[in-house]
């Protein structure tokens, strides 16, 4: 008879749940788990510590493990000595590396700079204090074993996943004669290869493809990207800016055609995003980039359509060919609840984290 299994989930809180928290705390619930939380709201470094540790000390009866929520990095250390006094290991959803987003990928820090090298030290302690680490695919173990040193023995590899409560099939508004509508939703940032969505909208112009192109979001990227379709005077492109979480379904709906990542960067290449999952869970068929990390979960033609990365114009053939084809966005449609329901859901994504809770004495 297996024992009773309770987790801290530990660190910050969200407004709106994200997908990556609200998945992996589900899949647990669903195994049986019991997830207690000790999350906080407040602003403020030493603010958030105090009131964590006030949080913790309400938590009842006992815990087999802390779970640190992805981005909960920065509050290792007080997490460290609260698990240590009651010899409780520690779980780090690392998910990405900070230093690799903000200096190598989106390149807003100098690798010459203090703050790079302090990223990097957070990092490499945060792997090295935890018990073990979650990222999101073979990838980006691979990644850390090389960049950080961490033991692949200490690595649980656990995909992104989605808000499936949130994230369902929703029926379409779009008449039989309307043209055909590719979404994207995303945070501009530069592995998501938006120039190269546009480069795909310019050629689908040229052509008089009846395709219009529905790009929900800001970030980073999202004034060059702007400026960037406004001088190609597209006229099949709309952007929508920002959209809360609940409303991305519905945006997803209108879609006939959803659009994963297309960047060459090196950790565009690491990972699946979150989007992916969305979009499937939707029942859409996707097309997104073909990579090591796709590889390993995902089959080209089966489960989603998969382009060469940085190419708008093998992008811009993929979309004329999903476009024509109703027979194939119907069979991928079909498949992409299929895996969501089984592969990708938030009791399967989460296996690794419970053998591993399992397996402590």
């Amino acid at each position: 008879m297996k024992r009773q299994l309770s987790v801290c989930f530990f660190g910050f809180d969200e407004k709106e749940e994200g997908g990556r928290a609200w998945a992996v705390r589900t899949g647990l619930a669903e195994h049986g788990i019991t997830v207690k939380p000790c999350r906080t709201l407040v602003g403020g470094f030493f603010a958030k510590y105090r009131d964590l540790y006030r949080k913790w000390k309400m938590v009842p009866g006992t815990v087999d493990a802390f779970y640190i929520i992805f981005m909960g990095s920065y509050l290792m250390p007080l997490a460290w000595y609260l698990a240590r006094r009651q010899g409780i290991p520690i779980l780090l959803d690392m998910l990405v590396s900070q230093y690799d987003t903000e200096v190598v990928d989106r390149k807003r820090v100098s690798r010459a700079s203090p703050r790079a090298w302090f990223l990097w030290a957070v990092d490499y302690m945060s792997c090295h204090i935890a018990d073990a680490i979650v990222v999101d695919t073979h990838e980006h173990k691979k990644f850390f074993i090389k960049k950080f040193f961490v033991d692949a023995r200490n690595i649980l590899v656990v995909p992104v996943g989605c808000r499936s409560d949130l994230f369902v099939p929703l029926p379409s508004t779009k008449g039989a004669e309307d043209d055909v509508v590719v979404e994207f939703h995303g945070s501009f940032i530069p592995l998501q290869g938006i120039e190269y969505i546009i480069e795909a909208a310019k050629i689908l112009q040229d052509k008089h493809e009846r395709v219009r192109f529905e790009i929900v979001g800001s970030g980073q990227l999202f004034v060059a990207m702007t400026r960037r379709a406004e001088e190609l005077r597209l006229t099949n492109m709309a952007f929508f800016g920002r959209e809360p979480l609940a409303e991305l379904p519905h945006s997803i709906a209108r879609g006939d055609i959803c659009l994963g990542i297309f960047g060459a960067t090196a950790k565009a290449l690491r990972v699946i995003p979150n989007k992916v999952y969305e979009c499937l869970s939707c029942g859409k068929p996707v097309i997104t980039e073909r990579s090591p990390a796709a590889l390993e979960a995902l089959h080209d033609y089966e489960d989603v359509c998969m382009v060469e990365p940085g190419n708008g114009r093998a992008l811009a053939e993929k979309i004329i060919e999903l476009a024509r084809d109703a027979a194939l966005r119907e069979r991928l449609s079909m498949r992409a609840r299929e895996i969501s329901h089984t592969a990708f859901s938030p009791r399967a994504i989460v296996n690794p984290l419970v053998d591993w809770l399992e397996s402590r004495p």
